[in-house]
């Protein structure tokens, strides 16, 4: 299993032949094993028992057994759920949690919490650059949250007047989050595996009953689908959705309301129903609070006839699964203005419902309805040639946005300027106000003739603005859009006049929220002209569930798996959304967000001088790493490593060539070498070597793969082994050529697999010859004119180039092209024990046929064979 969803349940298996010890009994092992996520830091309840006696098992022991007497495979004796709600029974409680907690203690995974926010420790700017563990208490000794620390759920955080009785909030997993598990043989430190499994990730939809309705009294249904937020088939669950009436068409900070779109209501997070300010941005763990903004119902540039009086409407509403095991949402309005808490609505107004998928903040989407009647202005992302476009590549694409209304042109004789509010609603991202230029002097089109630039969040480069961690670089009102892979983007047009001074339009683009953010609103020309577009940011995964797009590769540039027997190895990852300039190489800083891979990134505890400075081991586990090799002083992002000595190397990553989006280490990794005192893994026969990616632009999308070490005179092992044989063009094996035929080689050498070139790795009489890739770890030579003379026998022979202890070979004989048959033969004749018929002459024959008759006639033996040019006998 690779692929799971959210509320699934996993057993652990391992398929480790050595532990079998006793071939008439199930063995049992307790093993060191992790699972873990390298995005949000949850991690497994996993009580390993070094003492383990399977004959006297502890309550608490947690073990594999196998799964029959002499097989090696391993199961665990208890399932783990890989994530669930706080609570199936309340809407509000409906959070995702890696585990629900019970006084405090969780049995299948913990924390899950760490997140990029801002602590304004390390810098005095407010960047959400800022690794740590939101929301926790007490910490151990050595400053992180000890493992046996009691956790809260996030309703009991959301409400004040509870006080938390636990040490920190209990955190999630994410959609399309990788999970790492790690292995280690109980017996054999060197003996380390490594599985991966992806949390499927499900686009989600949103969509009204009507998109027209004929008047506000009336009933109304949106639906939402979403099958990832179907965690459990025997519930029926709930999601939030958000509903607005005319976003955008009042101003903020004017007679107490302070929310006036809904990413205003994402950042400053609204209200309860008594009017307290929430006071904090809606995140995973409070999206399931119920709020309520103010709309202004005295003059503020327009009025709302709500049924508070104040203003205070309720905008959270919960759409219910439509059955246990469906993925379908549905929120019924009985009656739109009751339920929308509105006296009034009038002709055109816009019903605004928004969905943020409760777990996953980069899938948003959106959906309109109108009062009575549509005639509103279009709003579109497009290219630079104004063609409708919904989706962009961060880097390669500039950002354009295109407003059709006729009732901005308001002078024939000059071209005007309209404003729209570009927003990603993904937790830290970015919020803009662009300017659109009248596409001429009288003209309902308006157009941002100036691509805005899309940027990453954090530069792959980890060179990030003034006063950031590493490579961080998001600044609202900058004109520039920040986003991450995968996100959804929104915008908004309003058709309204803004003031032309510090607090409008000659305020943006300052990097200064506290002017024009948002620009404010002088008069308007249709209050109820709303309208909107949404489109994604392009994404590729490094480990999409399936395969991995990460190797590692020996001294000579040649993709290896399995075992190396090299001095060295480069990282290679496959990585197309990283090419994010298409005129230029690329480069990945193995520290891009300033050296902050917590909790599960290797420690620089010891350094390594001519072998290791000190004995510390990592915060969590030993298997993670303790020990640098080059002297970093931070948490890696991109790394080598040997789990068994702890040693570790961090590794920049150069793209291969222009637009590749290939990128290989800078450089080679010593594992082994024969000069004193050079950085090396502390490499033994046998060791597991590992190495770690995490995409700088998806946190979601990291990958880790593993390598065997051969080194020393063990020789090749036996599953790297390679094979060489004569074939035909087509590659199957042949017993002979003909002296007329073309001469081809075949090699399968699993130690390989995947490059695409071995030079010079095949040799026939002294020549020399390229073997290129046909398959995965298969290669074969071009077709080779060598001449051949009937009767001769040829030998090719292959030497591994990277392993010289690796050579295997094929001999295969020359027959004649033409049959030539002088006569026919049959001896020793008589015979004692067989006898071979044949004929004199030249060549094989296709076909022949041999039958034997005793004097009475009857046929005694009877064969043809083919290809042959004699047949023998035993009588």
């Amino acid at each position: 299993m690779t692929n799971i969803q959210e509320g699934d349940e996993i057993w652990i298996v391992v398929i480790d032949n050595d532990q079998n010890i006793d071939c008439d009994i199930r063995d049992k092992m307790s093993p060191d094993l992790k699972i873990m996520d390298p995005k949000t830091g949850a991690y497994i309840v996993w009580n390993a028992n070094a003492d383990f006696d399977p004959e006297d098992i502890l309550d608490d022991d947690d073990y594999l057994e196998e799964t029959g007497a002499d097989t090696g495979v391993f199961v665990s004796v208890r399932a783990f759920q890989v994530g669930t709600r706080e609570n199936f029974d309340v809407e509000r409680e409906h959070a995702h949690v890696v585990d629900r907690p019970v006084a405090g203690v969780v049995d299948d995974f913990r924390w899950g919490g760490y997140m990029y926010i801002d602590e304004n420790t390390a810098d005095a700017v407010l960047f959400a650059d800022d690794l740590s563990y939101f929301r926790v208490g007490p910490l151990d000794s050595a400053g992180y949250i000890a493992l046996n620390a009691l956790a809260d759920l996030p309703s009991e955080w959301a409400a004040e007047a509870i006080d938390p009785v636990g040490a920190y909030l209990i955190g999630r997993f994410e959609n399309m989050d990788t999970l790492v598990g790690l292995y280690q043989d109980p017996n054999d430190a060197t003996d380390v595996a490594v599985g991966l499994m992806k949390i499927i990730d499900t686009e989600a939809t949103i969509s009204w009953d009507q998109e027209i309705y004929k008047d506000a009294n009336g009933s109304a249904s949106i639906t939402v689908v979403d099958p990832d937020e179907n965690l459990n088939c025997n519930e029926v669950e709930w999601v939030p959705v958000f509903i607005l009436v005319n976003p955008g068409s009042w101003n903020v900070n004017d007679g107490g309301v302070d929310v006036n779109s809904f990413c205003g209501l994402l950042q400053h997070g609204g209200r309860n129903n008594v009017n307290t300010e929430f006071g904090s941005p809606i995140r995973w763990y409070n999206i399931y609070e119920e709020r309520y903004i103010f709309y202004p119902v005295a003059d503020n540039v327009t009025i709302f006839d709500t049924v508070d009086s104040p203003g205070l409407v309720k905008v959270t509403f919960y759409a219910q699964e439509t059955g246990v095991n469906t993925g379908v949402f549905q929120l019924n309005l009985n009656q739109i203005l009751r339920d929308l808490g509105f006296n009034d609505l009038y002709v055109r107004d816009v019903l605004v419902a928004y969905y943020l998928d409760p777990n996953d903040s980069d899938d948003f989407k959106l959906a309109t309805a109108y009062i009575e009647e549509r005639q509103h202005s279009i709003t579109s992302f497009t290219d630079a040639n104004r063609a409708d476009k919904d989706l962009y590549w961060i880097g390669r694409d500039p950002v354009y946005v295109q407003v059709i209304d006729a009732n901005a042109n308001v002078d024939p004789c000059c071209p005007e300027q309209v404003l729209v509010h570009v927003c990603d609603p993904h937790g830290e991202d970015d919020s803009e106000w662009l300017m659109l230029d009248e596409t001429s002097s009288n003209s309902p089109v308006f157009f941002t003739f100036a691509g805005t630039q899309l940027w990453p969040v954090w530069d792959a480069l980890g060179v990030g603005v003034a006063g950031s961690i590493g490579g961080f670089q998001l600044q609202v009102d900058n004109w520039k859009i920040e986003a991450f892979n995968e996100d959804d983007i929104y915008a908004r047009y309003n058709d309204v006049y803004y003031v032309t001074d510090d607090d409008g339009i000659a305020g943006l683009g300052d990097i200064d929220t506290d002017t024009a953010y948002p620009p404010e609103i002088s008069r308007i020309r249709v209050a109820n002209d709303v309208s909107f577009d949404v489109m994604s940011i392009a994404d590729t995964q490094v480990y999409n569930g399936s395969s991995v797009n990460m190797w590692f590769l020996d001294r000579q540039g040649n993709r290896v798996s399995g075992y190396v027997n090299s001095d060295c190895v480069f990282i290679e990852v496959l990585d197309p959304d990283q090419d994010e300039d298409q005129y230029r190489r690329e480069r990945i800083d193995a520290y891009w967000d300033g050296g902050q891979n917590r909790p599960f990134g290797p420690v620089a505890n010891n350094t390594w001088n001519c072998g290791p400075d000190g004995t510390a081991g990592h915060v969590f586990n030993d298997l993670l790493g303790h020990t640098t090799i080059f002297g970093e002083n931070h948490w890696v992002k991109v790394y080598v490593l040997n789990p068994r000595s702890g040693y570790w190397a961090s590794v920049d990553l150069l793209e291969t060539g222009v637009a590749t989006g290939d990128f290989v280490s800078v450089i080679c990794i010593d594992l082994t070498s024969v000069y004193e005192c050079v950085p090396q893994l502390g490499v033994l026969p046998g060791d597991t070597i590992v190495a770690f990616y995490q995409d700088p632009s998806n946190h979601s999308d990291s990958a880790m793969i593993s390598i065997k070490v051969g080194i020393g005179g063990g020789g090749t092992p036996p599953s790297q082994q390679s094979t060489t044989m004569f074939v035909d063009a087509a590659g199957n094996e042949v017993a002979n050529y003909t002296d007329a035929d073309m001469v081809y080689v075949k090699v399968i050498d699993p130690s390989h697999a995947g490059a695409t070139l071995l030079a010079s790795a095949v040799e026939i009489d002294g020549v020399e010859y390229d073997v290129t890739a046909t398959g995965a770890d298969t290669f074969q030579t071009a077709g080779l004119d060598l001449q051949l003379i009937a009767g001769e026998q040829l030998t090719a022979t292959y030497v591994d180039p990277t392993d010289l202890t690796d050579t295997s070979a094929d001999t295969i004989t020359v027959i004649a092209s033409v049959l030539v048959v002088d006569s026919f033969y049959a001896g020793p004749n008589p015979f004692d024990a067989e006898v071979t018929f044949g004929f004199n002459g030249a060549g094989v024959a296709s076909q022949m046929t041999v039958v034997i008759y005793d004097l009475a006639g009857g046929v005694v033996y009877e064969t043809t064979q083919t290809d042959v040019s004699e047949i023998t006998w035993d009588g």
